[in-house]
């Protein structure tokens, strides 16, 4: 049985689908959960002279939110005396994930999988698919329906 489990958080039914898959594993052995949201760190060409923000005050304003939605996320759940870790970074989704997993020692990361396909898959990605690929740590795949 893992100590300390990686749970990436998107806010959505999926995720809270491997919230909860962590939580069941918690209820038989005691375990650390971390909940990680990454923020999405995107590039903006200076060919549309757009005037952003700056990263920090981006930073400060995603966090804000995400404090409110991590708030929102658990309301209801049965932790069962766990308190999980809430943690919100910024950057590049799969790698951000790999190197908090790393940083805390993590033992497995529990992923959902939104199961995109054909051009939604070719235009977003798979953040689960690259964790699965990149990541040292064991990686357990939640899907379905929620």
């Amino acid at each position: 049985m893992a100590d300390r489990i990686l749970v990436p958080v998107d806010f959505s039914p999926m995720s809270k689908r491997a919230l909860r898959a962590a939580l069941s594993m918690a209820k038989r052995s005691p375990v650390e959960i971390h909940l990680l949201h990454v923020i999405p760190e995107y590039e903006v060409s200076s060919a549309f002279h757009i005037a952003l923000p700056e990263r920090a005050e981006i930073e400060t304003q995603a966090g804000r939110w995400s404090e409110k939605a991590f708030e929102t996320y658990l309301r209801g759940e049965d932790l069962g005396g766990t308190a999980p870790v809430q943690v919100v970074r910024y950057g590049n989704p799969a790698r951000v994930i790999c190197d908090y997993a790393d940083e805390i020692g993590a033992e497995v990361i529990l992923i959902a999988s939104h199961g995109r396909s054909g051009f939604e898959r070719a235009v977003f990605g798979s953040v689960a698919e690259k964790v699965l690929r990149t990541c040292r740590q064991p990686v357990m795949v939640v899907k379905g329906e929620v």
